[in-house]
Formats: structure tokens, C-alpha cells, sequence
């Protein structure tokens, strides 16, 4: 079941787990990140200090209840540089918060931070599916610097073909796509080589 908290002030709203309880999480560090949430950390579209402002200050959009897994909560808030973001969460077994997504609500799939657009309002892309993770809607795009990791050989991909999630960000590889992808690396097509910065994390 999913319980809609739009266009509704906080105070009005019971809540089924108390803003506190997240804010609480970022105090103790007992929050984990998604590898989703890690990519776009590195891609530079989250900061964890971002993250953990709306943590702290933001208010809960909606509750997924799902007879399956834990509770997720969606959780609208503003960043330390006034930049709305959503984040979906939920408690694991141990009490600890996972971050499971973290994007900022864009149109077509948010008219505002805390409004959907919904079926039949007027969107700027047409949707060509549903995502598997979060069901946002899925458009077709051209991705212009896609990281494609094979047999250990870290890739570029330029002008790759692929569907992106508008809500989550996750992106999709069609089949045909992925052959041809493997395809080229095994023949080292080859047009360029690029330097990558890296990081020791134990330095």
C-alpha cells in the first residue's frame, strides 16, 4: 500500500516513523548509501552533505508500505545551497537508515518538489516504460559519457542509446545494445583514451 502525502502540511500528517528518527540516524552515522546513491555521488549530482541536510530538516513526502520488504519513505527537502532533493529511505534489521535513492524531482515526473504530475497532465517527454526500481517513467535518451566496466577493462562509451529513469536516474541498455557494446570492445574499436583520476581511500 502506498500512502500519497501530497500538497499536505506536515503538522497534518501522522506520521508511521517521526522526521526525528531520520535525523537521529545521521547524528549516530548509522545510515548506509545505495550504490545507486554512490553513483551519483560520484558523478557529482548528490553530496553527502546534501543528503544529510534534508535528513535533518526535510519532511516525509510518502510511505510505500510493502508487504514484502520494509517501509520506504520518500523524503522532500531542501540543501545547505537551497537545491530541492528527494530521497528514498527505509530502516533495516538492525535499526540503521538505507538510502536507497537520492535525485532531484524534475519534470515531466514532478511538477513541483511535493507534486507528481499525473496521468492525463501534460509532460515534456513520452514515456516508453516504468522503472524497475523506483517506477519512474522511462525516456529514451543518448547518454554522452557512459562508464561501461568488462572483463575488468574500465570502458567510455560515447553516444550510447539507452532509456533513463526521469524520477531515480537509473539508466536501461537495451539487449541489441549491449551486444554490440561487448562486440566492439572484443574487436578494440577503439577511438580515443582518456585519463581517470583516482582515489586511495586508505591514503
Amino acid at each position: 500500500m502506498t500512502s500519497m502525502r501530497q500538497n499536505m502540511e506536515p503538522e497534518m500528517i501522522q506520521e508511521f516513523k517521526e522526521m526525528e528518527w531520520f535525523g537521529s540516524r545521521v547524528l549516530k552515522s548509522r545510515y548506509t548509501l545505495s550504490e545507486h546513491v554512490i553513483r551519483f555521488l560520484v558523478a557529482g549530482k548528490v553530496s553527502i552533505q546534501g543528503i544529510e541536510t534534508v535528513l535533518m530538516t526535510g519532511n516525509i513526502l510518502e510511505e510505500h508500505r510493502n508487504l514484502m520488504r520494509a517501509t520506504s519513505y520518500l523524503i522532500t527537502g531542501e540543501t545547505t545551497d537551497r537545491n530541492p532533493l528527494h530521497l528514498v529511505c527505509a530502516e533495516d534489521v538492525h535499526h540503521c537508515l538505507v538510502i536507497l535513492f537520492a535525485y532531484v524531482p524534475v519534470p515531466p515526473v514532478w511538477v513541483s518538489p511535493t507534486r507528481r504530475t499525473f496521468p492525463g497532465e501534460d509532460k515534456m517527454t513520452e514515456s516508453v516504460g516504468l522503472c524497475f526500481f523506483c517506477g519512474g517513467d522511462l525516456v529514451e535518451i543518448t547518454i554522452g559519457n557512459y562508464y561501461y566496466r568488462y572483463e575488468g577493462q574500465l570502458i567510455v562509451v560515447k553516444k550510447l542509446p539507452a532509456t533513463l529513469c526521469q524520477q531515480c536516474g537509473e539508466k536501461y541498455l537495451g539487449a541489441d545494445v549491449g551486444r554490440k557494446l561487448n562486440a566492439q570492445i572484443d574487436e578494440k574499436k577503439f577511438s580515443g583514451t582518456e585519463v581517470a583520476n583516482v582515489i586511495d581511500y586508505e591514503t
